[in-house]
């Protein structure tokens, strides 16, 4: 009892300090049970997704762990694969023209961001390092960029006169430039059509400057990436057959050290077919299979990457799935408008496979190429894709000389060489044909008019489409139907 009565007077004399702790107490437990509310799920979820993670662990060797667009492993140092566009300068008292070289700087960046295998400064480092005011190599160094694109803008009354260059800041060298003029009716278009020309060309230059640099390094000191640009060189520079060998070894060792990119895959896919409708693939058949292997592979890896796409565009065309190689390249474009080496392919599936619909429509895109880089690396393939689409039309005269462009670029080309010999025979310029069919004949004897005559049936839609490439060739007796073709 007296126990108790201590207690009871302990409890008195503390009364306050009591209910503050309860208080305390309560709002702990408040807390706590607000707490467990808000988070218990989170953690659930959280541990939910750990153990789905857990159980697709045995899928990594199948599915890349690169994200869909950037499939290709990038090289250790990706500054030789960078560029910094600077903001381009007003030359005029006029302020409003400043806005306007900063909008076309804008217009630049956002084109040239939408390319995957191309590091770009952002805007806000841009201007930062324009109001620096260093020289271009040091805002180089501070942008970590190999290249610079930078230029200046000048007004003359109504038209305003753009003049953009790319400079490679370790040679120092100026390795293009450009002057565009336009009236400035309407400032935005303006803005978005010389941004546009500039981007396509710029691209152009750099892919082959990517190119270049893979070449000049031992194949063994070079990583998957280095690989596929050391294999794409030869056809940017001097197109052969020895070429294509050369650069499938170059993909075979890419893909021993990186299975699954998905790039190598394409690239090889797109050449092993190079070397079916050039007739030195060796076993038809397996090449053929091979081709299908390594395109599908790569479609599957990487289904929204665009050298994928590029390379399933021509692959599938020389496999005879034209709609596949149509929807391909369509897709390529809609992720990167400005990616011209994409068009340029579109432009080959239209002419060979769409009719006179497809034809018209490769001149369109082919005539919006050479008009927004009448230089790229790849416009001797341009002007033999644009040979096709008026071989199609019954332009012959122009065919010849479109495809003679081509052969003057690329003489290792020989198809162009077919081309002209139909042409001439349409024309009834039998001897010409024959000088064009020796020609072929001289580089490459495997490919002959009879597989030309097999290649265009398998990749065309109709017998009228076969007529418009070879029927010259089938009347004056240099195709040989009786003869039996690998299909």
């Amino acid at each position: 009892m007296e126990t108790l009565n201590l207690l009871v007077k302990w409890l008195s004399d503390n009364e306050s300090a009591l209910s503050a702790t309860a208080a305390i107490a309560v709002i702990a437990g408040i807390l706590y049970g607000a707490l467990r509310y808000v988070l218990t799920p989170l953690l659930r979820r959280t541990a939910d997704n750990n153990q789905k993670s857990a159980d697709l662990e045995p899928l990594k060797d199948v599915v890349p762990d690169n994200k869909p667009i950037r499939n290709a492993p990038m090289p250790s140092n990706d500054r030789n694969f960078s560029i910094a566009i600077m903001l381009f300068d007003s030359l005029s008292s006029n302020p409003d023209d400043e806005f306007i070289a900063a909008g076309i700087t804008s217009e630049i960046i956002v084109h040239v961001t939408t390319v995957p295998t191309i590091r770009v400064s952002s805007r806000l480092s841009s201007y930062r390092a324009h109001s620096s005011g260093k020289n271009f190599k040091e805002m180089a160094e501070q942008l970590n960029a190999k290249f610079v694109l930078s230029g200046n803008l000048q007004r003359a009354g109504d038209r305003i006169q753009v003049t953009a260059e790319l400079t490679d800041i370790d040679s120092e060298t100026e390795i293009w430039a450009r002057t565009y003029k336009r009236d400035i009716e309407d400032v935005f278009e303006v803005q978005h059509d010389i941004a546009r020309c500039i981007v396509g060309t710029v691209l152009g230059e750099v892919k082959f400057a990517q190119t270049a640099f893979a070449e000049e390094i031992p194949y063994h000191q070079l990583d998957s990436w280095g690989l596929v640009q050391k294999a794409y060189h030869f056809w940017l520079t001097a197109f052969s057959q020895k070429g294509v060998e050369e650069a499938s070894s170059y993909l075979r060792q890419a893909i021993k050290i990186s299975p699954n990119y998905a790039r190598a895959h394409a690239a090889l896919a797109m050449l092993r077919a190079q070397q079916l409708i050039a007739g030195t693939s060796g076993d038809y058949g397996q090449c053929l299979k091979e081709a299908r292997r390594h395109i599908e592979k790569a479609y599957q890896l990487a289904p929204s990457d665009i050298e994928v796409l590029e390379n399933a565009g021509v692959a599938w065309l020389h496999l005879g799935e034209g709609r596949r190689a149509t929807l391909a390249l369509r897709s390529a474009i809609k992720i990167a408008p400005l990616n011209l080496i994409a068009r340029g392919y579109l432009a080959l599936v239209l002419a060979v496979t769409g009719g006179k619909n497809g034809a018209h429509e490769a001149i369109d895109i082919l005539e919006q190429n050479f008009s927004t880089a009448p230089k790229h690396p790849s416009s001797p393939y341009w002007n033999y894709f644009r040979a096709l689409a008026d071989q199609r039309l019954g332009n012959q005269q122009q065919a010849i000389e479109y495809a003679e462009l081509s052969l003057a670029e690329q003489p290792g080309w020989m198809h162009s060489h077919l081309l002209i010999a139909n042409a001439f025979c349409v024309l009834g310029d039998i001897e010409s044909a024959q000088k064009s069919l020796n020609s072929v004949k001289e580089v490459n004897p495997f490919l002959t008019a009879d597989l030309y005559h097999t290649e265009l049936t398998l990749e065309t839609s109709s017998a009228d489409d076969v007529e418009a490439f070879c029927g010259g060739l089938k009347e004056h007796g240099f195709i040989n139907l009786s003869e039996k073709v690998e299909p």
